[in-house]
């Protein structure tokens, strides 16, 4: 591990990422050809003869989706510029979190390229939770002055490490999984997990990252009463693809508000359940249904209400006058898994109750009750 300067670390998150086409390769990572211009240093030329030599970043195969506590290996293809053999260290830095790892280089002849793989270990002792702006920096010999630097064109998002000796999910990964409600990393994951990692960013515990992407959800979306949000389920990615048109805020009722809220939260490693439950008004005996979430602290299941912005207080509903609170735990959903309904075509985004494959009835739970 190498040290970062704070404040140069602070400069580099403030320039633009440098210009590149970005390719998807698999889910987390990205093929990168950065764009940019150099002519061949000849040793004639004067003006450069005795300046650093140019050596820099000309494509690499990065992985940005980042677990805590593991390796990624980060492949940099470099390119001498300069008319001499140049031998230096690239290294991959981590600019929010001041650390980077670095595999030196030697005899990179004039014009040629060379692959450098960059072994990246994701501290979580050293980071947090959120996104991530890394840069490339490329050091020469003698002396280690710094050829080149840019921040790329991609953030990394750091989540959760979720084996048994970190965050382990009780369900075995169920409270993990994708489905056609939940859509990371892959499909078009990176825009639901870009958006969770802003919503948890820089958080350290999974208490607190689920409580910031409660408030979150809350504030980023809208009670509507509208069709088909009072009838069904939609979709993270429904949802950021149909947001209003007054104010761009997500639709939905307090099924999209828990679904919005556990797809961010699985997406950061944090284990999340979706909850149904019917309650009874005390005062009238009316029988009314909602649903929430709970996310896994490690020890416990916590309660979370992003439609009513409510977080660990389960108990909430009782003082709001309601008993007989008996909830089901609603897991995998499958968009073609109920097909009864000839107004709900499959692969649209817009699920039915029906459309989970696995309900579990929990009852009148103590905590809630």
């Amino acid at each position: 591990m190498i040290a970062l300067d704070p404040e140069r670390a602070a400069e580099l998150q403030e320039i633009d990422a440098i210009g590149a086409d970005v390719v998807p390769v698999s889910p987390g990572k990205v093929s990168l050809t950065l764009k940019h211009e150099s002519v061949e240093r000849e040793s004639g030329d004067s003006d450069t003869a005795d300046s650093i030599p140019d050596v820099r970043m000309t494509q690499g195969t990065i992985i940005w989706y980042w677990t805590q506590d593991t390796w990624v290996s980060q492949e940099i293809t470099i390119h001498n510029y300069d008319f001499s053999v140049v031998s230096g260290t690239v290294i991959f830095w981590s600019l929010e979190d001041n650390y980077g790892y670095g595999v030196p280089f030697s005899g990179l002849a004039p014009g040629e390229d060379l692959n450098v793989m960059v072994p990246f270990k994701v501290s979580a002792q050293n980071s947090s939770i959120g996104v991530k702006p890394i840069a490339v920096a490329i050091t020469v010999d003698p002396g280690g002055f710094t050829s080149w630097i840019e921040r790329m064109p991609i953030d990394a998002i750091e989540k959760y490490n979720n084996d048994a000796s970190h965050l382990f999910d009780p369900g075995g990964g169920e409270n993990l999984e994708t489905s056609d409600l939940y859509h990371f990393p892959f499909s078009e994951g990176y825009r639901v997990l870009s958006e969770a990692a802003r919503a948890a960013d820089n958080t350290v515990d999974p208490y607190q990252s689920a409580r910031e992407i409660m408030q979150y959800v809350n504030g980023a979306m809208n009670y509507t009463y509208e069709d088909p949000y009072i009838e069904y389920i939609c979709s993270d990615l429904y949802m950021i693809d149909h947001p209003s048109s007054i104010d761009g805020k997500y639709l939905g009722v307090c099924d999209e508000y828990g679904t919005l809220y556990t797809a961010f939260a699985r997406a950061l490693g944090i284990p999340t359940r979706f909850l149904s439950f019917s309650m009874r008004e005390v005062a009238t005996g009316n029988v009314s249904g909602h649903a929430i979430a709970e996310s896994w602290n490690g020890t416990t299941w916590v309660h979370s209400d992003p439609t009513w912005n409510v977080f660990d207080n389960p108990q909430v509903y009782r003082t709001a006058g309601n008993d007989h609170i008996n909830i089901t735990v609603y897991g995998d959903a499958d968009d073609s898994y109920y097909t009864e309904d000839p107004n709900d075509p499959t692969g649209d985004g817009i699920l039915l109750y029906e459309d989970f494959r696995t309900q579990i009835l929990l009852g009148e739970v103590p905590r809630y009750n």
